[in-house]
């Protein structure tokens, strides 16, 4: 290569990482609305040498948190030069190692190797071999490194490289308290009843940032195409996408209830194993979740049907076109039990379902989402409490649209919960 061409492709990258780090030269700012909860947990390992891995889907708001860390440690005196933050999915980069990148950014602002630097690296399953060249760093260098990424298998498969060095937080959409503060709800204490609006414009939306702003119809059907193909087809080398987007339609008709690979397979003409292979990249991808029947024998877990969650209630109502409001309530209900529990399955027992089991204090508690109650009040809680008694479990939730109640009834603890409060007690 010639020195012309050296010159020109450093010059090329100065020109991208000037633009990419904005506070070196100016006054910078980041104005987006704080997600605290991710950054929070991201800052308080600012002082240790774990690198930190941020996973979650496209769009959820990784890079957003990565500027937000940026913005707080430059509130901290931190030296704006000393910050480097890099898109690694950005096509100027793709000839180049991190070490190559970061030499360059060194040199650019004249560091000397002993002074402390902060990286940031987003999408940085893009850049090849980087769980070594993460590792090197934090072994042999004042470094702090964030890492985001979109693909949780491509992660998991690079951290045996950096065991004991590092930390993941998952990025979720929007609970239901965040899509509040981002639509600038306030609620007095006196006005709970006003939740209830807020709750179903939230099981229509979701909680995609950028869609709660900005509600571009185009935004998930978007979303769904940079999945399968930014991610899905070029990390797993899926030849028929087609099929992919098919699969994803057929779970979200199926939100909640139990399916069976064997049978989706038939109706996809596809082999048993290709549609759990399938199904594995959706769930790496952050676009579904699988919840487990609760069963003490392991083999009638593993083997047994499961459902599936969309990871969105928003992209749920995108794809199948209407609100069910029984399926996107269970949904919401769904991901806020596993914010809360380490586990959570279904109960299927004797031709009855219950449609969550958690474990509270080593004491299991059934909780069944049932936002419209009807008229069959008593026949459901007769039926939740004969599951419980066979069962021996002493608790039972129900949640509801507004119901709130508690009551013994045969020995058993049932209490009614509005979902919205649910929702807001995490």
């Amino acid at each position: 290569m010639t020195k012309v061409s050296i010159e020109v492709r450093i010059s090329v990258m100065e020109e991208i990482l000037n633009l990419l780090n904005p506070w070196w030269s100016d006054r910078w700012s980041e104005g987006s609305i704080p997600r605290r909860k991710y950054t929070q947990v991201l800052l308080s390992h600012l002082e240790d040498r774990l690198a930190g891995i941020l996973i979650g889907s496209r769009r959820v708001g990784k890079t957003t948190i990565l500027h937000q860390v940026i913005n707080l440690i430059l509130q901290k005196d931190i030296k704006p030069t000393h910050v480097l933050y890099v898109l690694l999915d950005h096509p100027k980069f793709s000839s180049y190692t991190l070490s190559q990148i970061i030499e360059e950014y060194r040199r650019l602002n004249d560091l000397k190797r002993d002074t402390k630097i902060f990286i940031f690296l987003d999408e940085v399953q893009y850049s090849q071999n980087w769980e070594q060249e993460v590792k090197a760093l934090v072994d042999t260098e004042r470094v702090k490194i964030y890492v985001s990424g979109s693909a949780s298998t491509l992660i998991s498969q690079k951290k045996a490289f950096l065991t004991g060095r590092y930390f993941k937080q998952i990025v979720e959409p929007l609970s239901f308290a965040e899509f509040l503060s981002f639509k600038g709800i306030k609620i007095a204490k006196t006005e709970g009843y006003r939740y209830r609006n807020y709750l179903e414009e939230y099981l229509r939306i979701g909680g995609y940032p950028e869609y709660v702003l900005s509600q571009n119809p185009q935004y998930f059907a978007d979303l769904v195409e940079a999945v399968i193909f930014k991610d899905i087809v070029s990390l797993y080398g899926v030849r028929n996408p087609q099929l992919v987007r098919d699969l994803l339609l057929l779970l979200s008709d199926r939100c909640g209830h139990q399916t069976s690979f064997t049978k989706l397979g038939k109706i996809l003409s596809l082999s048993t194993d290709t549609v759990r292979e399938y199904i594995e990249y959706l769930k790496q991808t952050f676009l579904v979740t699988e919840l487990p029947r609760f069963a003490l024998s392991r083999n009638k877990q593993i083997y047994a049907a499961k459902k599936f969650y969309l990871n969105d209630s928003g992209l749920l109502f995108n794809l199948v076109g209407r609100l069910n409001i029984g399926s996107s309530s269970e949904q919401i209900l769904f991901h806020a039990l596993r914010q809360k529990y380490s586990q959570v399955f279904f109960y299927y027992e004797n031709q009855f379902e219950v449609d969550f089991a958690v474990n509270v204090i080593d004491r299991p508690v059934l909780i069944e989402s049932k936002y419209e109650l009807g008229l069959n009040q008593e026949k459901i809680e007769g039926q939740l409490v004969a599951v419980a008694k066979q069962s021996k479990i002493k608790q039972v939730k129900i949640i509801t649209k507004e119901k709130e109640e508690e009551h013994l009834k045969d020995g058993i603890e049932l209490s009614y919960i509005p979902l919205w409060k649910f929702l807001l007690s995490e």
